[in-house]
């Protein structure tokens, strides 16, 4: 419940007012609609870019090009994606789920996940 008022609060105040320091920000300054200007689409495969680590999470924005794709893979713990741009298919424990823009999806620990981008994609993930 934590990471999800976390997030609501992330979504819903300027960058900087959840810093207070403007100076080693990147994002200082912006609201959460220039999450999406915030990382760049990339042909060499999907960029990643940390916005906060935190001591028990973080939160990353991910770009992806249509077509790139997340690997199968396991984490020791939940996440959560809240889609920012675009549409993909993600993939948890074999099964497949499209998520669009404004959309979010829980990634259950130790089970297997996956993402396609079905168009240009960026997304913000909380782990």
């Amino acid at each position: 419940m934590k990471k999800i008022v976390l997030i609501a609060l992330l979504l819903l105040c300027p960058v900087a007012a959840a810093h207070g320091n403007t100076q080693e920000n990147p994002l200082a300054g912006t609201n959460a609609a220039n999450l999406t200007r915030a990382i760049q689409y990339s042909d060499q495969g999907f960029t990643k870019k940390m916005l906060f680590k935190g001591a028990t999470y973080d939160i990353l924005l991910f770009a992806f090009r249509k077509g790139q794709q997340l690997p199968a893979h396991t984490i020791p713990l939940d996440a959560f994606i809240l889609v920012l741009e675009g549409k993909a298919a993600v993939t948890i424990d074999g099964r497949e789920q499209e998520v669009a823009a404004g959309e979010r999806i829980a990634l259950p620990k130790n089970l297997s996940h996956a993402l396609i981008a079905k168009e240009n994609f960026k997304m913000l993930l909380v782990k």
